[in-house]
């Protein structure tokens, strides 16, 4: 068996409780604590990292032509 935990798979499972969830849980205690069972790895999300989250991905805009008339 291999532990195939990761920062960025905790992340999408806050994600998929919700920023609602997410906020509760700040809010009583300050940080949102996940342990891995395998590994006994710790992650922790404090408010701002859980507000990272929740805001969705930017567009890349294409470059601005430049001077090209």
């Amino acid at each position: 068996f291999a532990c195939t935990c990761s920062r960025e798979r905790v992340a999408n499972m806050l994600r998929s409780l919700g920023a609602e969830e997410a906020e509760s849980i700040l809010a009583e205690r300050n940080e949102i604590e996940v342990a891995c069972e395998f590994r006994g790895q710790q992650y922790r999300f404090d408010a701002v990292d859980a507000a990272q989250i929740f805001v969705p991905p930017t567009v890349a805009q294409p470059p601005a032509p430049s001077g090209v008339q």
